[in-house]
């Protein structure tokens, strides 16, 4: 007989908050989606690049093993197989294709029940969240072709998020300008690490086209609002002159305690994942000179601004974006435990920080104390679109853009090398509980000082 799973182990807090707490939101929602692509027979006039996806998993006999099995790998009892109605979740690959068209023309759409957040800015993240936990799942999303696939499909989506049809899921009053989406957006931009939060306005916090249009802020597309700016006197850059100090590179809620002595290869495949150099950074001669270094990692929400910035003033000495896997998950995040993350990749940050789509910009501080180091932006399932705006040969000044994610949240990290010695700032200890529910740091805000290594007079 199958065995019961407890609902309320899968009611924990989500890292970033990229899906709703409650995986019950994401059921609903799927099966509002199946039901609607059935009932509209999506799957009879696919977009040409889906079209294109299910002829090379049909024609790989391994990939269509693996795309047919990834559905019946996921145990068909609560909370996997139904939403609280008693309506089944998807559980084909061509119900997924289905989907897939659906959302395609579609921006991400502001719901209350949403507000948790994610599933409004990562549905395809939502469709396949229970079959990325699957062994076949596993192996499915780490395939070279399935990815080039789905990469080729969120770029055709992206395309639909420039475009000035897409600005009605913004619109006042139901949309997220409406009551409820502003105040989850104002709310976020207000937070301020462990310190009072500040009360600001949307058109306080950011730069909007049209401030006194209530209805869409004046953005001509939903791309437009998501890669919106701050207002330059609401994030200003911590110690501008002084080059021992080091900022956050992102507006982000950390991870974890900065992991120090990281090594050339670990176990990032592991139940408790490591940092591993070499797939981090993707085999760059570099890597030998962070060996024993420290990672600082730190994930973005849905809701928050999504540029880069440079932490450091320095010579941008290496940017590339790296080619990697979109749905990956850690596997022992998945069905190999007896709760799988009902977010995923959620739980997998440092695992997604060496597979996953990601851009590296390799940073030559002016400060001798701190030398090379690396930002690395990881983009999380829809967030495959990391957008590089310096070159190399340039000279940033700290809080200079580095460039931006496009649609989603999603996770970065800083590299350091080892010998340099990092004061944290405004960090709780490693063992504290307050690392269960981080808030944002604002981004240009004081995240370290590096220590002189010079000797003292």
């Amino acid at each position: 007989m199958p065995r019961q799973l407890d609902r309320t182990r899968f009611l924990e807090h989500r890292v970033g908050f990229w899906l709703p707490k409650d995986k019950h939101i994401i059921t609903q929602w799927v099966d509002h989606i199946a039901k609607e692509a059935r009932e509209t027979k999506q799957q009879e006039q696919l977009d040409p690049t889906l079209v294109d996806f299910k002829a090379k998993v049909n024609g790989n006999e391994v990939l269509k093993r693996l795309a047919a099995c990834m559905f019946y790998e996921v145990p068909d009892v609560p909370p996997f197989n139904e939403d609280p109605t008693g309506q089944p979740e998807l559980r084909s690959f061509d119900e997924m294709l289905g989907a897939f068209n659906l959302i395609m023309g579609r921006a991400p759409v502001w719901t209350d029940a949403a507000n948790k957040v994610g599933l409004i800015g990562f549905p395809f993240n939502a469709v396949l969240d229970w079959p990325m936990a699957t062994a076949s799942g596993y192996a499915f999303f780490l395939n070279d072709t399935v990815n080039k696939c789905l990469s080729a499909i969120l770029t055709k989506w992206a395309d639909f998020l420039r475009a000035g049809s897409s600005v009605s899921v913004l619109n006042a009053p139901g949309g997220w300008f409406g009551t409820d989406g502003l105040t989850a957006l104002t709310t976020k931009g207000n937070q301020n690490g462990f310190s009072p939060v500040t009360e600001y306005g949307f058109a306080q916090l950011y730069q909007c086209p049209d401030p006194e249009n209530k209805v869409t802020f004046g953005f001509p597309s939903w791309d437009a609002f998501f890669i919106r700016q701050f207002n330059d006197s609401v994030r200003t850059v911590d110690s501008p002159e002084d080059d021992s100090v080091i900022v956050h590179a992102c507006e982000s809620g950390p991870l974890q305690y900065p992991v120090s002595k990281v090594q050339r290869t670990d176990n990032f495949m592991g139940k408790n994942q490591a940092y591993s150099l070499a797939n981090m950074l993707d085999n760059d001669p570099a890597v030998d000179s962070f060996v024993g270094g420290t990672v600082y990692q730190a994930f973005l929400s849905a809701l928050s601004y999504h540029r880069w910035h440079t932490p450091v003033s320095g010579k941008i000495v290496g940017a590339r974006v790296v080619p990697g896997t979109l749905y990956s998950e850690n596997i022992y995040q998945g069905f190999w435990t007896d709760t799988p993350d009902p977010a995923a990749p959620n739980n997998s940050q440092p695992y997604i920080a060496s597979v996953a789509v990601r851009a590296l910009i390799f940073i030559q501080a002016d400060n001798p104390d701190i030398g090379l180091m690396c930002f690395i932006a990881i983009g999380m399932a829809e967030v495959s679109s990391c957008e590089i705006t310096v070159a190399e040969e340039q000279h940033v000044k700290k809080g200079d853009e580095l460039g931006m994610f496009h649609f989603g949240g999603s996770t970065h990290c800083l590299v350091f090398q080892p010998g340099v010695t990092l004061e944290w700032n405004s960090l709780p200890p490693p063992d504290s509980k307050e690392w269960k529910d981080m808030p944002n740091f604002p981004v240009k805000s004081k995240l370290a000082t590096v220590k002189s290594s010079a000797p003292s007079a």
